[in-house]
């Protein structure tokens, strides 16, 4: 049977090899290999630790190659990675357990090829690791590429920069949304772990920290509350709508920001909850099953060219993106910005027009992204507030929340340094009424 860093090397490996997606393969590879929850938790602990901090840990393990000289296949990097990162930052790992599994793994591996070379590099580690300097270059302390960290300083500022770098590093918080169609806050908490508390600047949002797997509780399974990041549950806030009323979310998988609305819509009126994939709306009807939701209509719908009329109260238009805002949650974007594609803002506004005829006389649209980046967020609001004067800006209100940047009253970049939220961005626009 595999162990549980075995598994987190196998992902790894995925990851790097395949492009794969950091959540969808971890899983994948936990399932296969069976583990219980507590090496499930072990393996996600190191996968996705690797992957956080993967520069960091070339860092370091550069300094003890024998001489220069190119770095070995990825599969054996990966092999360094995993045992360096468990004697750097787990605690509960005894070095020599680190290395000796290291070591057995590497003894397997092309005949055993890398058994000294691993374990050479290894026992340097452990020997000499106190004289090793602490990074000073930022791209090598936060693990990001110095692409990202540029267009941070040039878009948002260094100042604002210097206080997102440590915030948008380790893992995120978790933020769970009450379903108030069913409970309150306070009955919840008591079903929840006990690091779970009530976020004071947005009512119905919970945090938990070191969460574990949410979803095993008898509390999901019962429909009281859905996993929502906390600038999310935000953006339905700025979408406000009200019981009664008709809303139409153009990107809605896997749901999250349907069923908010729904339930503060008191599961009256009707939501039309749209995605390009088939699979992805049976995700929003399953979710909107167990949460007992009845007033979403999930179906199959291109955003960028679909047909629709303008019959909706509020178009909630969350788009695709190059998802530099979610990097906690989804590591392996960060090694990714150099392929970003500059057609994404093409896309953005595309979608953002399509919806906008969605939005009747008087409505209300609300474009967001979970991306830090101005050409797919400011860049865009702006460009159709010029090329639509139908639309005027609408003010987006925050009571309680600190903001890092001066923006127009209707736009909002949400940074983690905020609240502990994924970075996000919104813009709303109402439609001039007849």
């Amino acid at each position: 049977m595999a162990s549980a860093r075995d598994v987190a090397l196998l992902a790894l490996d995925r990851v790097f090899e395949n492009d794969g997606y950091s959540n969808i393969v971890i899983d994948r590879e936990i399932r296969r290999a069976g583990l219980d929850r507590r090496d499930a938790a072990f393996a996600s602990a190191i996968f996705y630790g690797v992957l956080e901090k993967r520069m960091l840990l070339d860092y370091y393990i550069k300094k003890f190659l024998s001489r220069p000289k190119p770095l070995p296949e990825e599969h054996v990097m990966n092999l360094l990675r995993v045992a360096v990162y468990q004697m750097l930052f787990l605690d509960r790992v005894p070095d020599a357990a680190a290395v000796n599994e290291a070591v057995a793994a590497a003894s397997s591996y092309c005949g055993g090829k890398y058994k000294g070379f691993v374990n050479g590099v290894l026992r340097a580690f452990q020997r000499g690791r106190e004289e090793v300097p602490e990074p000073w270059q930022e791209t090598v302390r936060y693990s990001l590429p110095q692409e990202v960290i540029s267009l941070w300083k040039r878009d948002y500022g260094k100042a604002a920069t210097a206080s997102l770098l440590p915030a948008i590093s380790g893992r995120a918080p978790v933020f769970l949304r009450v379903n108030t169609l069913k409970t309150d806050v306070a009955s919840l908490l008591r079903q929840l772990p006990e690091n779970a508390r009530a976020v004071e600047v947005l009512s119905g949002a919970i945090r938990v920290d070191d969460a574990g797997d949410l979803t095993a509780l008898p509390a999901f399974s019962e429909g009281l509350f859905h996993v929502q990041d906390l600038s999310s549950q935000l953006l339905c806030a700025f979408a406000a709508p009200e019981p009664g009323e008709t809303v139409a979310d153009v990107c809605a998988a896997p749901g999250g920001k349907s069923f908010t609305m729904a339930e503060r819509m008191e599961n009256t009126g009707r939501i039309d909850a749209f995605d390009l994939h088939e699979n992805r709306v049976r995700l929003i009807r399953d979710g909107a099953e167990r949460l007992g939701v009845r007033c979403i209509s999930a179906v199959v719908r291109d955003a960028e060219t679909g047909d629709g009329e303008a019959i909706y109260d509020r178009v909630l238009c969350d788009v695709p993106c190059s998802g530099l805002g979610a990097i906690r949650r989804k590591p392996e974007i960060r090694y990714r910005a150099a392929r970003r594609s500059d057609a994404l803002p093409k896309l953005q506004y595309a979608i953002l027009e399509n919806s906008a005829k969605l939005v009747k006389p008087g409505g209300l649209l609300v474009y967001s992204t979970c991306t830090l980046c101005d050409a797919e967020n400011g860049a865009v609001a702006r460009r159709f507030q010029k090329e639509h004067p139908e639309f005027a800006p609408h003010p987006l209100v925050l009571s309680g929340w600190t903001c890092v940047l001066k923006e127009p009253v209707n736009m909002l970049t949400m940074m983690p340094q905020m609240h502990g939220g994924d970075g996000f961005f919104a813009a709303a626009f109402r439609r001039e009424a007849l």
